[in-house]
C-alpha cells in the first residue's frame, strides 16, 4: 500500500480557493459550518444529505456547506489546515494523518459506519450462506495493488494457508468475477457489488452469471475489525468551539437515524439534494447495506456514531506490524466519544 505523503497534501489543501468554515451567514443568525467529503458526493453520504435536507442542522444553528472530495482532494488535509471545520473520510487516513512526520491536528468524533464496507466478494446463488475464510483456500483471489496486507492479515487471524491460493492484481471493477476470471475479488459491498447485480440481472447475461448473485465475506467479520467513514475535526475546534462540535454531531446522529426509520425518504432526499450524482433507484438499492453498516451493539447502548478504543488500537498495530505507519499512539489521542449526543438505535 502507498504511503500517503502529508505535507504534500496539506500544501495543496492550503492553496485551494476555499472559504473558511466557521462564520455566519448573512442575516441568517447560522453558523456557516465546512464539511469536506471523502468522495463526490453520492449516495455514501445519504444520511448527512437527508439530514441536512430535513432541517436537523439548521435546528442545530448551523448552516452546512459541503467540499466534495474526489482525487487529489483529502478531508484530512483541508481540515488539517483550516479549509474546512469537519471531514469524513477512512480512519485509516486520520490516524496516518496524526503520527506522520509533520501530524495534521484531526480528531475522530463519530464513525459513521461501524464496520468496514471491505469484503472479499463472490458469486453465488441466492439461497447460498456467505463465504467463510475457509472458503477461499484453492481459489483465485483478486486484489488491488494495494491488497496483499489485508489479505495476509485475513490468513493469519483465520488460519488460512495461502500456498493454496492463487493471486492476481486486478482493477478495482467487477469485470474479473463476472468474467470467471477469478473466485473472489476484493472491495467493497456498495461498490462493485451494484455492478455484479446489474449485470446477473440482464435477460443476455451469460451462463455464468444466470440466477446468480453476490456474496461477501468481510473483513469486520472475521477477525479484522474497522470502522467506515468516520467523522473528524480539528483539536483546535474541540478546544474552541465543543458546543459546535456538540451541535453538529447531533444533527449527523438524527440523519443515521432517519436513515434506520425512514430509508426511502431519505433515498428521495439524497436523490434531489443539490450535486449529489447518483440516481434514486442506485441510492435505493445503497439503503439496506448502509444501514447494516451503521448499526451494532454499540448504536444500540450507547448511541449511533459510537466508538471503542480498542478497534482504534488494533488497527492501528495493524498498519504499523505491515510498515504503513511509522509508530502507534493512544486511541485517546486520535479519537474521542465526548461529544456523541446518545441517539440509540433499535
Amino acid at each position: 500500500m502507498r504511503k500517503l505523503n502529508w505535507v504534500k497534501m496539506l500544501v495543496a489543501a492550503a492553496t485551494i480557493g476555499l472559504s473558511t468554515g466557521f462564520a455566519h451567514g448573512e442575516g441568517d443568525g447560522l453558523t456557516k459550518v465546512t464539511l469536506a467529503l471523502g468522495w463526490l458526493r453520492n449516495g455514501q453520504y445519504a444520511s448527512i444529505l437527508a439530514a441536512d435536507a430535513m432541517g436537523y442542522f439548521k435546528d442545530e444553528g448551523i448552516k452546512l456547506e459541503l467540499i466534495d472530495g474526489g482525487p487529489g482532494k483529502s478531508p484530512v488535509s483541508f481540515v488539517g489546515v483550516g479549509k474546512a471545520d469537519f471531514g469524513i473520510h477512512g480512519p485509516t487516513f486520520v490516524f496516518s494523518a496524526r503520527v506522520a512526520p509533520a501530524p495534521v491536528d484531526v480528531v475522530c468524533i463519530g464513525a459513521l459506519n461501524q464496520k468496514y464496507s471491505y469484503a472479499y466478494i463472490t458469486l453465488g446463488k441466492p439461497s447460498d450462506p456467505d463465504p467463510t475464510p475457509k472458503d477461499m483456500e484453492g481459489k483465485t483471489i483478486g486484489i488491488q495493488s494495494d491488497g496483499e496486507m489485508f489479505l495476509k492479515g485475513l490468513a493469519e487471524a483465520n488460519n488460512l494457508d495461502m500456498s493454496t491460493m492463487k493471486i492476481r492484481t486486478v482493477q478495482g471493477g467487477a469485470e474479473p468475477l463476472l468474467t470467471g476470471a477469478v473466485d473472489f475479488i476484493s472491495g467493497h459491498i456498495h461498490n462493485q457489488t451494484y455492478q455484479v447485480e446489474l449485470e446477473a440481472s440482464k435477460p443476455d447475461a451469460p451462463a455464468n452469471l444466470k440466477g446468480k448473485t453476490w456474496k461477501a465475506l468481510k473483513l469486520s467479520d472475521y477477525g479484522m475489525d474497522s470502522y467506515g467513514d468516520v467523522i473528524f475535526t480539528s483539536g483546535k475546534m474541540l478546544k474552541e468551539k465543543p458546543d459546535l462540535v456538540r451541535h453538529f454531531l447531533k444533527a449527523a446522529a438524527r440523519g443515521v437515524k432517519l436513515m434506520q426509520d425512514d430509508p426511502e425518504k431519505v433515498a428521495e432526499l439524497a436523490a434531489k439534494y443539490p450535486g449529489q450524482i447518483e440516481t434514486l433507484d442506485k441510492i435505493r438499492w445503497r439503503m439496506p447495506i448502509q444501514n447494516s453498516l451503521s448499526v451494532s451493539e454499540d448504536t444500540r447502548t450507547k448511541g449511533f456514531l459510537w466508538m471503542r478504543p480498542e478497534v482504534w488500537d488494533k488497527q492501528m498495530k495493524f498498519y504499523h506490524d505491515n510498515g504503513q505507519i511509522s509508530h502507534v499512539i493512544p486511541a485517546a489521542e486520535v479519537m474521542t466519544n465526548e461529544f456523541n449526543p446518545g441517539i440509540k438505535s433499535k
